[in-house]
């Protein structure tokens, strides 16, 4: 009898082990906390912004849409028409340069087509793009930081001030403590190499289901 009630035990523990581990699992890959993804061509944030290369150099189109360019084989050569032309790295990048093929990338960072995100507006609150993305300087491989749930941007939103970085230099994004005028404002934008007024601290965002979905 015992023996029955010790195998029913051990039964019940790994369908317990089981149903926890799938569990985890299930939440791991729907955070894509992590996740780093092998790209047709290498490439190392940190080799390249060691030369105080922006984030916004590369991802200009993130201060005004929406979304955050991935740079173009035009916008790679910009630099290494001149630069590193010998490297075996930078083939790829040259013969796409010189043809009609597109060097393709696979998306780090991909949220369900339900959700609407605008790096404009989070850039333009004074947000920098480490709050999200992490200290990609420090990136030879770049991966996935934060855990990109509904919980995780629920949270930032009503909590921002703990997970807020102020902007850095290093993103293109300027800022400062003083008070420009109405013109300055409109003048002086990151691009200009003017300067972003930075609150001491960000009210909460609104959680209206609105706000992220479609």
């Amino acid at each position: 009898m015992n023996i029955t009630k010790h195998k029913l035990f051990l039964k019940l523990l790994l369908v317990v082990i089981i149903l926890l581990n799938s569990y985890l699992a299930i939440n791991f890959l729907r955070s894509g906390r992590y996740l780093s993804m092998s790209q047709e061509i290498p490439f190392s944030h940190k080799s390249h912004l060691k030369y105080k290369i922006t984030c916004l150099f590369c991802h200009y189109e993130a201060e005004n849409n929406s979304y955050a360019n991935l740079p173009s084989t035009k916008d790679c050569m910009m630099c290494h028409i001149a630069l590193k032309t010998e490297s075996k790295l930078l083939r790829k990048v040259i013969y796409s340069y010189d043809s009609i093929f597109a060097i393709t990338y696979k998306k780090t960072y991909d949220l369900p087509d339900y959700v609407k995100f605008s790096h404009s507006v989070h850039i333009n609150s004074g947000i920098d793009c480490a709050t999200c993305h992490g200290f990609v300087e420090e990136m030879d491989s770049l991966y996935q930081v934060r855990n990109l749930t509904m919980g995780w941007c629920v949270d930032c939103h009503l909590n921002p001030n703990k997970y807020v970085i102020a902007p850095r230099e290093i993103s293109g994004i300027v800022f400062s403590q003083g008070i420009l005028t109405a013109y300055d404002s409109a003048l002086f934008s990151s691009k200009h190499f003017g300067y972003f007024i930075m609150p001491r601290k960000l009210a909460p965002a609104s959680i209206d289901c609105s706000t992220c979905h479609y």
